[in-house]
């Protein structure tokens, strides 16, 4: 999979190989050049071997391991290459090969001299920002359930897209192929494999020769109506390509090709208008209604190698203007493989974002022209290997993700995903502080409520006045907050996709209720013709309790009122029935009867005289419960 993973780094290298290249490297370079990178490791080791290697040497066989992902090895000549060399990329391929043989540690220490070196730079900023961010990844749990398929062979397989019942996959098992020189093996083709009613998968058939020529062919996606197929294909079929006059090398680019359903087969091959002889577009995947393509390129104007784009489809078929997907997606580095989801999702692989090693899947939404947060996905989609070719039907939740993991049969494998849990979430900061001298309060007990009230889950804030929670992202939610000696507070959470949503509940003293002769609640609410407690009169009533509690001596009338519509007679037997309720509440939270009576005024003492009409307004301020302390407050004798 490496060979359609990017040629653009060999570009950004070149400077320094032209100024570094000797007699003795010329085999090697050779290799390099051709993206033979088996071959040019071999040449360079032989050059170690003989006592001819130097700074230049060790780089160039680093990145020979690197293209073809052998992980150990490349860390081991990076690390070399480094004795003489301070080289900033240099330091970040070491810190990514550290990170892909698990060593965390050692992996931040090289990220934070890049980023030192670089602190400009996306990877840098990124990390500076959340240096722990392994930890977190980790601890976010599994989201997937992630089983390698029985179809993979020991060749390089990837990229599972289903369009009915059969899943389209790319493979390099075909023997009768020319051996590609970056990794040694067959030039890659299309399958097709049938899916059985029980789930289980048929053997992968070679597609037509329409689609699979003698160079590579990759990812595919489908319009809405399974009956035109997108798929990228090397340049070399269309002709186009460049020759280096020295090496003799030709470079090819990887085009986007649409092809249509003809009964049961594929034909009618195009190729898109946004194919270029000056650079790449590969990895399409087309929107739910069939009106945009997503796809990678290294076109000029992006932000690193390659970048995520999306094009319009016309009516016609034809394509519209391709648009950057901008810098919160695009880094530095590779974003590649994008998907867009039914939802709306897009996911998509990165090595610029921080993640767990080489490419990892993250994804993110576009809401209001605005990007939401990126997200890694997190373990087990994602390891210390490259994981790519994300795809998900977001209503049975199932899909496929491709990786080069440790455990597979060849060298990438396709693997099916369940998900086992939401995806989305956002961790909600809460602290406690007290209203009047901005002090956080510890031990206060906080609870996470549902949009209804209802409780889901509740701990006490630490020492710092804290309590995190984890919600769904767009999720309507509310945090309560409760402790002894303060009138309780509640805030209202409003669904978001930020990945952190920080939020104060102040606290007042439960005493500044009590003003004059009157304890000051928020209005005590009922259901239309009802007088049962609900959540949301508990939450109020449970602070009257708090202050009866702190002055055991205190009595108290409650009054309950209506507006003035409906018979006055009705009215007054409603409020009366509600007055009681109230009253029955307080008494069941331990306060002795004796200390607390009520009654109901109906319409009869209304604030606003609505004799010639009331707003709804002006109706629910009549629409009250009065607390009035007879005896046992504050200042009273």
């Amino acid at each position: 999979m490496k060979n359609l993973k990017t040629y653009l780094f060999i570009t950004l290298m070149s400077s320094l190989c032209l100024t570094a290249q000797t007699k003795d490297t010329k085999k090697a370079d050779k290799h390099f050049s051709r993206f033979e990178y088996v071959k040019a490791a071999e040449a360079y080791n032989k050059l170690v071997d003989a006592g001819k290697a130097d700074t230049y040497v060790y780089k160039q066989l680093a990145d020979s391991y690197y293209n073809i992902f052998n992980t150990e090895a490349a860390e081991k000549w990076y690390s070399k290459a480094l004795e003489n060399s301070q080289d900033a990329e240099i330091i970040y391929r070491y810190s990514q090969m550290l990170k892909a043989n698990g060593k965390y540690e050692a992996s931040n220490e090289q990220m934070s001299k890049f980023a030192s070196m670089r602190p400009a730079d996306d990877r840098a900023v990124a990390f500076n920002r959340n240096p722990n961010y392994l930890e977190k990844i980790v601890e976010k749990g599994k989201k997937f359930n992630v089983q390698n398929l029985d179809i993979n062979s020991e060749e390089s397989d990837f990229g599972g897209t289903l369009n009915g019942n059969t899943l389209y996959i790319t493979s390099a098992r075909n023997q009768n192929r020319r051996t590609y020189g970056w990794n040694q093996q067959p030039y890659l083709d299309l399958y097709a494999v049938t899916k059985n009613t029980d789930g289980s998968f048929q053997e992968p058939m070679l597609m037509n020769d329409e689609i699979n020529t003698k160079y590579h062919e990759g990812l595919v996606s489908f319009s809405p109506d399974g009956k035109t197929m997108y798929f990228s294909r090397e340049s070399y079929f269309e002709k186009d390509f460049e020759k280096d006059s020295i090496s003799k090398t030709r470079y090819s680019q990887l085009y986007l090709f649409k092809a249509t359903k003809l009964g049961s087969d594929w034909d009618t091959i195009e190729s898109l208008s946004l194919n270029s002889e000056n650079y790449s577009v590969k990895n399409p995947s087309v929107s739910a209604d069939g009106k945009t393509l997503y796809f990678a390129s290294n076109m000029p104007g992006g932000f690193g190698q390659f970048d995520i784009y999306k094009a319009p489809i016309n009516e016609d078929g034809t394509i519209g203007e391709p648009e950057n997907l901008g810098q919160k997606v695009n880094t530095e580095g590779q974003e590649m493989f994008p998907y867009i989801s039914s939802n709306n999702t897009i996911y998509f692989s990165s090595d610029g974002h921080l993640g767990l090693g080489g490419l990892d899947v993250f994804y993110t939404k576009e809401i209001d022209g605005k990007m939401a947060p990126i997200r890694n996905v997190g373990i087990p989609v994602n390891s210390n290997a490259d994981d790519f070719a994300f795809a998900i039907d977001e209503e049975t939740e199932e899909g496929f993700v491709s990786s080069n993991r440790e455990g597979g049969k060849g060298s990438d494998d396709v693997y099916a995903i369940k998900k086992l849990q939401p995806l989305c979430d956002v961790l909600i900061i809460a602290t406690v502080i007290d209203d009047e001298t901005g002090e956080s309060i510890s031990a206060a007990s906080v609870s996470l409520n549902d949009a209804d009230g209802n409780n889901m889950v509740s701990k006490q804030s630490d020492e710092n006045g804290v309590a995190e929670f984890i919600i769904e992202c767009e999720q309507n939610a509310e945090i309560e907050a409760v402790m002894e000696g303060y009138s309780s507070n509640k805030v209202t959470i409003s669904g978001t996709n930020d990945e952190e949503f920080e939020v104060q509940i102040a606290l007042q003293p439960i005493e500044k209720l009590i003003v004059a002769d009157r304890i000051e609640l928020e209005p005590i609410y009922f259901d239309f013709d009802k007088a049962n407690i609900t959540t949301k009169a508990a939450f109020e009533l449970d602070k009257l309790v708090q202050i009866m509690n702190k002055y055991p001596d205190m009595v108290v009338d409650v009054f309950s009122h209506t507006d003035s519509r409906g018979p006055a007679a009705y009215n007054e037997g409603l409020s009366d029935r509600r007055a009681k309720t109230t009253v029955q509440y307080v008494i069941s939270k331990g306060i002795d009867e004796a200390r607390i009576s009520g009654s109901g005024k109906g319409e009869n003492e209304p604030k606003v005289d609505c004799s010639s009409g009331c707003t709804e307004d002006e109706h629910q301020l009549n629409r009250r419960s009065e607390f009035i302390i007879v005896s046992g407050g504050p200042g009273m004798q």
